[in-house]
């Protein structure tokens, strides 16, 4: 038993690490002008269609972002940028003042 437990993991471990891309990162991203589980989809959102994005984790309490991504494709300064676009701060980069102007109100600082 102990040794089927062993092979069951050593395989699954072989074929996880064997299917993540070599270049893999993660970066931690504040954002503190995030106010409301709206905030967090427009965020996740603003990824869809970016190159190289796996995974997008946003903590509502932390006012905070996980962003697990190709490091090849594309790089943390494109990644704050994005999210700036979106309408928000990222790290010590700006929310874009006219995507900012267009979100909903329960997603402004001042809302």
């Amino acid at each position: 038993m102990k040794i089927k437990l062993l092979l069951i993991s050593i395989i699954l471990s072989v074929s996880f690490f064997g299917c993540g891309s070599s270049n893999a990162s993660e970066a931690d991203i504040a954002l503190p002008t995030i106010m409301c589980g709206m905030c967090e989809s427009n965020i996740k959102d603003a990824f869809s269609e970016t190159a190289g994005i796996i995974k997008v984790n946003v903590d509502l309490e932390k006012k905070s972002g996980k962003i697990y991504f190709d490091s090849d494709k594309v790089s943390i300064s494109q990644i704050e940028k994005k999210i700036s676009s979106a309408g928000y701060q990222a790290n010590n980069v700006a929310a874009d003042k006219s995507a900012y102007d267009k979100l909903p109100r329960c997603c402004k600082v001042e809302g």
